[in-house]
């Protein structure tokens, strides 16, 4: 038999054909609906890879949205969500459900990760990759239950990724206060050094030493001063009294030369005109004697005021003089001084901003811990849904007239197999090896020869 003796045979047999596919048909729609319906509920999750940090601030770095993705599927299925799921619902205190587990000889566990292990086995969480969304696919026989899971999953996931960020930040928020109080014990110390160190040295006070070095340039140039001035008391002091520039410019004394000139050059008139006997003559020199008297006196008085002058000058000198030393003396102390100084004011420095460090990271690690939200929110809740998702009767249909005409395909070609028969011309010529000289009749007529019926 050729191909066209088969697609002949299937022609006449398509009534077997059309009876094995309604069987097949027929077989599946019973299967489909002794089948027990599974019912998924959807909600889903947005991430925000790229949300600024509140507390940091600044924008948020970019991510690996398929690794961040793939950890957080599996932390939504994680026994740590499955059991706040649990305990949400209520299911650690149904009787039904503590009674399995006693039953169920693992009490090994404990009960909620019991009931955790058997919630998280029906949920299914997609991802996909150009989007930065997790759908929660819940199966159960129950609609409004498989919409319930996986909403409580979604929620429950929201939770713990939230308890996941505040915990640390609670745990090094315990850290940094143990830290802040070592470091405001190590600021005191440090301050404590610098001022005891300040007080024996006499550095008290803020730039201490560039007082000390100003009164030390004060006090030379008031040395420098003080010795000019004691050099010319001196050098007055040593001229001749008479010649004493200070007694000759003393108003006392010049005003006694005057008179002095005076009377001398009367007496030089009356001695000319009365002689020198004469009592005019003689009270005249009375007079210059006591003006002359007088003015030696006043010279004395200048002298002893320009030696008392020069002496004051002198020690002046010698006091601002040692002044000047011992100020020297104490800038050097202070200058020696101001490198250990400078080593504990360092010292005090970052003990300060070790301090102000720990104390700006507690205020953020605390402002972490009380962050009421993450990155993650529950973009839509699950709705219990109006069809099965399982038994797909479209499929099944679909494969049980697939499935069904191809078996009736089958056994029309096997039946046609095991008891062949003649439909063409060329299956007849193949069959007999005699060549078919008229076709009279498609239907009805069969070609006959030697009064044989042309059959196999």
């Amino acid at each position: 038999m050729n191909v066209w003796d088969y697609l002949e045979s299937l022609k006449s047999r398509w009534r077997l054909i059309a009876l094995v596919a309604l069987a097949c048909i027929l077989a599946v729609a019973i299967w489909t609906w002794q089948s027990p319906r599974t019912y998924t509920a959807s909600s889903t999750l947005l991430f925000d890879l790229q949300q600024a940090d509140p507390v940091a601030g600044g924008g948020g770095a970019a991510k690996a949205s398929a690794s961040v993705l793939g950890t957080q599927v599996d932390i939504i299925r994680s026994g740590v969500v499955a059991q706040r799921v649990a305990e949400k619902l209520g299911y650690d205190k149904d009787p039904d459900l503590i009674q399995r587990y006693r039953e169920s000889g693992e009490q090994r566990i404990g009960l909620r990760e019991w009931i955790g292990r058997r919630l998280v086995a029906p949920l299914e969480v997609v991802t996909t990759r150009s989007t930065n969304v997790l759908s929660l696919n819940y199966k159960s026989a129950d609609p409004e239950k498989a919409a319930q899971l996986a909403t409580a999953f979604a929620e429950a996931y929201v939770q713990t990724q939230l308890q996941l960020r505040i915990d640390p930040a609670r745990v090094y928020s315990q850290w940094f206060q143990s830290q802040i109080n070592e470091a405001r014990d190590r600021l005191e110390q440090a301050q404590r050094r610098l001022s005891g160190f300040q007080q024996a040295r006499g550095l008290v006070g803020a730039g201490r030493f560039d007082i000390e070095q100003a009164q030390l340039s004060e006090l030379s140039q008031q040395m420098t001063t003080a010795q000019a001035e004691a050099a010319q008391s001196r050098a007055r002091a040593n001229t001749s009294v008479g010649s004493s520039s200070s007694a000759q410019q003393s108003a006392v004394v010049q005003g006694l030369d005057g008179q002095i000139a005076g009377k001398s050059a009367e007496l030089q008139q009356l001695r000319q005109s009365l002689g020198p006997n004469h009592p005019m003559v003689v009270a005249a020199q009375a007079q210059i004697t006591e003006l002359r008297n007088r003015r030696s006196a006043a010279v004395g008085t200048v002298v002893d005021a320009v030696r008392t002058d020069s002496a004051a000058a002198s020690a002046r000198e010698a006091n601002l003089r040692g002044l000047v030393a011992a100020q020297r003396e104490r800038v050097l102390r202070l200058a020696s001084a101001q490198d250990e100084m400078a080593v504990l004011q360092r010292d005090v420095d970052s003990a300060r901003a070790a301090y102000d460090a720990v104390t700006a990271r507690l205020n953020e690690v605390r402002l972490q811990s009380e962050i009421p939200q993450t990155n993650v929110s529950v973009l839509d809740r699950a709705t219990a849904p109006t069809l099965p998702s399982s038994p797909d009767v479209a499929l099944r249909l679909l494969l049980g007239i697939v499935g069904g005409v191809f078996v009736g395909v089958m056994l029309a070609l096997f039946l046609e197999w095991r008891r062949p028969r003649v439909r063409t011309i060329d299956g007849f010529e193949r069959a007999t090896g005699l060549p078919v000289l008229v076709d009279l009749s498609r239907g009805s007529v069969h070609v006959g020869f030697a009064g044989k019926e042309a059959s196999a």
